[in-house]
C-alpha cells in the first residue's frame, strides 16, 4: 500500500466518522419544578382550594408557554418539568373572589415552596391610607398659559382584606372606591399605578379608580395639564385619605407656590434642579389643601400676537410618566432621611436604592453600553434584592403589635 493511498484511506475513514457520529448537544435543556401552596391572608380564613393556578413561563421578557393546574385541598399545587436556566421568568396567578393575584419570580427560584398569597375582599376603606403624596410641577407654557403637573402617591392597605370598590353604593353618591382630586379645567390626563385591573372613572373634581387594592404598598402616578391667568392658579386640592406626608415641588424660576395649610421647607435639590418644597405632615382624611401658585411665566408680547403656539414654548422638560414610581421612591428616600435622622430607614432606603438601580441599569442597557447576560445577571440580583427588601417590610407588619 502506498503512502498516498494510506493517507487517502485515512482520510475517508475520518469523513465517514464525522458524518455518521452525532454532534454532542450544545447544552441539555434544564427544568425545575415549581411547587407552592395558595395561602388565605385573611386572619380566620380557611385555605381556599379547588382554585385554577396558572403559570406563565418567560424567556428574556418573552412568554413561553402557559400551564394550568387546581389547587388541592389544602391549596396545594405543583408544577413539573418547567423549562429553566439563565433568562427565565414565572408568573403564578390565580383568581379568588374576583381578584386576580400573582406571584412573580426570576430562575432559580427558591428551595422552598412558593406562597401565592389571596385574601377576602371588603368594600370598606378604613384601612386604606396614603403614606406620601407628592405634587411636582413638571412644566410651564407661557404661550398658552398652561402648567403639567405630576402626582405620586404611595398607597398602603395596612388591613388583611382586599379593598374591593363597591360600584353599586358609588352610583347613589357613596363613593366606595378610590378617588384623587383634579383641579378644574384638566387635560391629557395620564394614569398609571403598580396594581392591576380596574377602570378610570370621571367624577366631581376629580377622578376614580375602581382597581382592587390589596394589602401592601402601591404606588400611583397621574399627570395632567390644567390652565392658568394672568401669571396665578388656585387649586384647591382634596385628599379623600389624607396623607401622612404630603409635599409640593415647583422648580425655581417658574414661579411662587403657596398654601395655608403647608409648611415652607428648605429648597429640594434633585438630580440638576432645585425645587421650592411646601410640606405638611399627618393631613386627615377628607382634608382639602388650596394651593396658590403665583408669578406663573407670562407669554411674549410677540406670543399674544400669534394665533398659535409651537410646543417649542414648554420652559421646562415634563417629567416623564414612566419615572412616576422611581421618583416617588426616591423623594420617600431623601425626604424620610433628611427629616427623621435617628430612625432606622434600612429597608425603605435599600427598597428605593434598588429601583433607583434598576432604572439605571434598564438605561445602560437600552443604549447598549451593556451586554445581554451580564444585564440580565445584575438584573436579577437587584429584583432579588428588593424583592427580600419587600418580603421582609411585609413580614415585619404581619408581627402582633404590642
Amino acid at each position: 500500500m502506498s503512502r498516498a493511498f494510506a493517507v487517502a484511506l485515512g482520510s475517508l475513514a475520518l469523513a465517514v466518522a464525522l458524518v455518521f457520529t452525532a454532534p454532542p448537544a450544545a447544552h441539555a435543556q434544564v427544568t425545575t419544578d415549581i411547587e407552592g401552596h395558595v395561602v388565605n391572608g385573611t386572619a380566620g380564613s380557611d385555605a381556599p382550594f379547588g382554585l385554577t393556578v396558572t403559570l406563565n413561563v418567560f424567556r428574556l421578557g418573552d412568554l413561553q408557554e402557559t400551564r394550568d393546574t387546581v389547587a388541592g385541598e389544602d391549596g396545594g399545587f405543583a408544577f413539573r418539568d418547567v423549562p429553566g436556566g439563565e433568562g427565565h421568568g414565572y408568573i403564578l396567578s390565580a383568581d379568588y373572589g374576583g381578584i386576580v393575584y400573582t406571584y412573580e419570580r426570576d430562575y432559580p427560584l427558591p428551595e422552598e415552596p412558593v406562597s401565592l398569597m389571596v385574601y377576602e375582599s371588603t368594600d370598606s376603606r378604613d384601612s386604606i391610607s396614603v403614606s406620601s403624596h407628592s405634587l411636582v410641577v413638571g412644566g410651564v407654557d407661557p404661550d398658552n398659559q398652561t402648567i403639567e403637573m405630576l402626582e405620586l402617591v404611595g398607597l398602603e392597605n395596612t388591613g388583611d382584606r382586599s379593598f374591593l370598590a363597591d360600584l353599586s353604593q358609588a352610583q347613589v353618591g357613596q363613593m366606595a372606591f378610590l378617588r384623587f382630586s383634579l383641579p378644574q379645567a384638566v387635560t391629557d390626563l395620564d394614569v398609571q399605578s403598580s396594581m392591576r385591573g380596574g377602570t378610570i372613572l370621571q367624577v366631581d373634581r376629580g377622578f376614580a379608580m375602581t382597581t382592587p387594592v390589596k394589602p401592601g404598598e402601591h404606588e400611583i402616578a397621574y399627570s395632567f395639564r390644567t390652565t392658568y391667568s394672568a401669571g396665578r392658579l388656585t387649586f384647591d386640592h382634596g385628599l379623600p385619605f389624607g396623607a401622612a406626608d404630603f409635599r409640593v415641588l415647583l422648580p425655581e424660576g417658574l414661579g411662587r407656590v403657596s398654601s395655608d395649610g403647608l409648611q415652607e421647607m428648605e429648597p429640594l435639590t434633585l438630580g440638576d434642579r432645585t425645587y421650592q418644597r411646601l410640606e405638611g405632615q399627618d393631613l386627615p382624611a377628607g382634608e382639602r389643601v388650596v394651593l396658590k401658585f403665583t408669578d406663573l411665566p407670562q407669554p411674549s408680547l410677540w406670543a399674544r400676537a400669534r394665533t398659535t403656539a409651537t410646543d417649542d414654548s414648554f420652559i421646562v422638560v415634563s417629567i416623564p410618566i414612566a419615572l412616576g414610581a422611581w421618583l416617588l421612591a426616591l423623594l420617600g428616600y431623601v425626604l424620610l432621611r433628611s427629616r427623621r435622622p435617628a430612625e432606622a430607614a434600612a429597608s425603605p432606603a435599600d427598597r428605593a436604592s434598588a429601583i433607583s438601580a434598576i432604572a439605571a441599569l434598564d438605561d445602560r442597557f437600552s443604549e447598549g453600553d451593556m451586554v445581554r447576560q451580564e444585564y440580565l445577571r445584575e438584573r436579577w440580583e437587584l429584583k432579588d434584592r428588593l424583592l427580600t427588601s419587600t418580603e421582609s417590610s411585609a413580614l415585619e407588619r404581619e408581627q402582633p403589635r404590642h
